[in-house]
């Protein structure tokens, strides 16, 4: 007897495997109902589980520990706004100047401002000229201050050389201790310094020194404070309208209470109608080595 194909139409047009087929499903569809409740029962399970656990956890069992991080993330960000706001601000540099003197040589000068008032720096500095660099210089800024770094008589290889860069490193800042300057900087400043005042500066264009034509300027330094000092820097400069057109600068050594300095600074160049001359003291007020000890105030 030869086998029927499963497209075979028997009894009322079914083919042999449709009837396999309905035959199948009349004796499984009751498991296959029990399994897909089961299966969707186990599912919705899964998911309120998960849901309600998620609940749970957010408002019961991790609340406390979250709540305790959200708080020290808040307070950390205060910190760093803090820290932020703390932080010492860049010093400014105005436009470096180079000025051409006898013999090939430049002086440099740039000024230097610090913005914070209650911190202050030391550093490193040169001057770099067509590629060469000048010997390297220490320098300071007070808190609010400004002041000039120089260079002075610096012979470099290309004597056409009118331009410089500054060049600052080791840059150390430090924070002014209010119990270091009796709680108020300002007074504690005026107090160490006030009594000192420039007097009687006069500029002539040319006079005679050593054989050659040369500019001069003269003043006084006047100490009617209550402090003596090692060394005092004194940088001059020379205006014409608001154009500086020569710096130098002179230092005078242990200046004692109630003296007076009498200074001659020549400028052998040819330097004409100068307006006006600017006097600025250098000298770190916030170290006690700057003053000198009362052994020295009456020798």
């Amino acid at each position: 007897m030869s086998n029927m194909s499963e497209n075979t139409v028997v009894g009322r047009g079914f083919t042999e495997g449709e009837l396999k087929a309905a035959g199948w499903w009349v004796r499984n569809h009751v498991a296959i109902r029990t399994w897909s409740r089961i299966i969707l029962i186990a599912l919705n399970v899964i998911v309120w589980g998960y849901v309600t656990w998620g609940l749970l956890d957010a408002y019961a069992i991790s609340y406390a520990r979250e709540s305790n991080i959200t708080m020290a993330i808040a307070v950390n960000q205060q910190n760093l706004d803090r820290l932020m706001q703390d932080r010492p601000l860049n010093v400014g540099t105005s436009a470096v100047l180079v000025f051409p003197t006898t013999e090939d040589r430049v002086d440099i000068s740039v000024d230097i401002e610090n913005p914070n008032s209650s911190w202050w720096a030391e550093f490193s500095y040169r001057f770099n000229v067509a590629g060469e660099q000048t010997p390297a210089g220490q320098g300071f800024v007070l808190p609010g201050e400004l002041t000039t770094l120089t260079a002075l008589g610096f012979k470099a290889s290309t004597p056409s050389a009118r331009t410089a860069q500054l060049l600052i490193d080791n840059i150390r800042w430090h924070r002014v201790d209010p119990s270091e300057v009796e709680l108020d900087y300002d007074k504690y400043i005026n107090k160490r310094f006030g009594g000192i005042s420039v007097q009687n500066v006069r500029f002539e264009p040319a006079s005679v020194a050593a054989g050659r034509t040369a500019s001069r300027t003269t003043f006084d330094v006047v100490n009617n404070g209550a402090f003596g000092y090692w060394s005092i820097d004194y940088v001059i400069k020379l205006m014409r309208g608001n154009t500086v057109v020569a710096v130098n600068k002179v230092n005078l050594r242990e200046l004692k209470p109630g003296e007076t300095r009498n200074i001659d600074l020549y400028w052998y160049d040819t330097i004409q109608s100068v307006t006006k001359t600017e006097i600025t003291p250098v000298i770190n007020l916030l170290d006690p080595n700057s003053y000198l000890p009362s052994s020295r105030l009456t020798n």
